[in-house]
């Protein structure tokens, strides 16, 4: 019996290897590979928050490529920074001289064009105040010299939360994208995999219109019911045990089609009755123990359930919007269905702030807790403990007396009376 480690079982915050699931119904992983082997063609994967982008790229990547770099996009970052890191990343493969199976040596000419750069890089700039300290990106460091230097180098680079990068920073990308897609001539492996939130493949159109054709979007969907328990089954074999028929259709109901809900919720399973790895004998989990389990996955949640709901209500009157959300299908609906019940019931809001917010609630920025399923043009909450919390936060809230001004400390006390409400809602501790 192979044995496994829990941590490489389940993993709610990194990519499945044991669990990985081929997304054969949507032929999303076709459609990828095609797109890589491409020459000169970019990628944009797209998709929301947990939906398995990292997984699926991840799997693909290492059947088609032996190594590639990747950039963490955080907000405020700006294209020299991007194309910084991306430069450190290639010391391996030309200081320490890495080569592969598919690669030829390492180019003289280009090795000695990246210890020019490297040297110029030590130059830091001071600011006003005597202390920030910023590494300069030297002349030397063009888009088309860094294409040069990552084609020689025969890795691909993946810009992971792609959508994180504003404005002129997003267009100066997206023209490196177009001048990788001009030096595929020379170096056909050369590409850029932008790997975002939702809309992140128009935001790159948009900045270039020239990339419409030069880029395969790739949307990647939230998982089917089947394919989530495929993740419990294969968890299972490899851990040796056994999760009842019941609990896993609750782990899928509360999964919502996002696979790092169900690894997250399958860890803590397993971490409850003390299975850190491969056990000898079977262990079968009942509801009772998806009840501890979910009180864990509430326990760690619980501040992400707060700022989540705290970013929402950002937006102007975006309550009227989530009252009426709540009251629909947890399983979603259409916009017309939401906009009917707002009129039944006298909530003062026009079709289209209905729907400009929930657009909004789709984004990181406002909490992202909407999603939009693609097949079926229904909305409804990312997650279903966002309903949750939003049905007893809105019950709290009628339930206090109004005042013109909440204050931070009221603010907390309604927060915690809301996640006290959210756990007797789920019969947990």
């Amino acid at each position: 019996m192979i044995r496994y480690d829990l941590r490489d079982v389940f993993t709610p915050t990194s990519s499945a290897k044991v669990t990985f699931v081929e997304r054969v119904n949507q032929n999303v992983d076709t459609r990828l590979s095609r797109a890589l082997r491409l020459p000169g063609n970019q990628v944009v994967i797209y998709g929301h928050s947990g939906s398995g982008k990292s997984t699926l790229l991840d799997n693909v990547l290492f059947r088609t490529y032996e190594k590639h770099i990747s950039t963490n996009c955080m907000r405020g970052m700006t294209f020299e920074q991007v194309v910084l890191d991306a430069f450190d990343q290639l010391k391996e493969f030309y200081i320490q001289e890495v080569t592969n199976s598919n690669r030829v040596k390492v180019d003289a000419t280009a090795k000695a064009e990246y210890i020019a750069i490297k040297a110029q890089i030590g130059a830091v700039y001071e600011n006003s105040d005597g202390q920030k300290q910023v590494r300069l990106l030297p002349p030397q460091l063009t888009p088309q010299n860094l294409g040069r230097l990552l084609g020689q180098s025969g890795y691909c680079w993946v810009l992971e939360d792609f959508h994180k990068i504003e404005g002129e920073e997003k267009e100066k990308l997206a023209q490196m994208m177009k001048v990788f897609v001009d030096l595929s001539s020379k170096y056909q492996d050369l590409k850029i995999i932008a790997l975002g939130a939702v809309n992140t493949a128009r935001q790159v159109v948009k900045s270039d219109k020239e990339m419409r054709k030069r880029v395969s979007e790739i949307h990647v969907d939230l998982m089917t019911d089947s394919e989530i328990k495929t993740i419990i089954r294969k968890g299972c074999d490899a851990l040796n045990i056994v999760i009842a028929d019941d609990v896993q259709e609750d782990i899928v109901k509360y999964s919502n089609g996002l696979a790092s809900i169900c690894h997250k919720i399958c860890y803590f399973l397993c971490d409850s009755a003390l299975i850190t790895e491969t056990v000898t004998s079977p262990v079968e989990f009942v509801s009772e123990d998806l009840q501890n389990a979910l009180s864990e996955y509430i326990k760690d949640e619980e501040d992400t359930l707060k700022d989540a709901f705290d970013s929402a209500l950002k937006i102007k009157n975006v309550d009227l919007t989530l009252r009426a959300l709540i009251a629909q299908d947890p399983e979603g609906a259409h916009i017309e269905d939401i906009f009917s019940y707002t009129k039944v019931y006298g909530i003062r809001v026009t079709k289209k702030k209905l729907q400009e917010d929930l657009q909004n609630l789709e984004k990181e920025e406002f909490g992202e807790m909407v999603k939009l399923e693609d097949n079926s043009q229904r909305y409804s909450f990312i997650d279903p403990f966002y309903r949750s919390f939003a049905m007893a936060y809105f019950e709290e809230r009628d339930n206090r007396p109004r005042k013109s001004k909440t204050t931070d400390k009221e603010l907390i006390e309604l927060f915690n009376a809301v996640m006290k409400n959210v756990r007797a809602n789920y019969n947990v501790e």
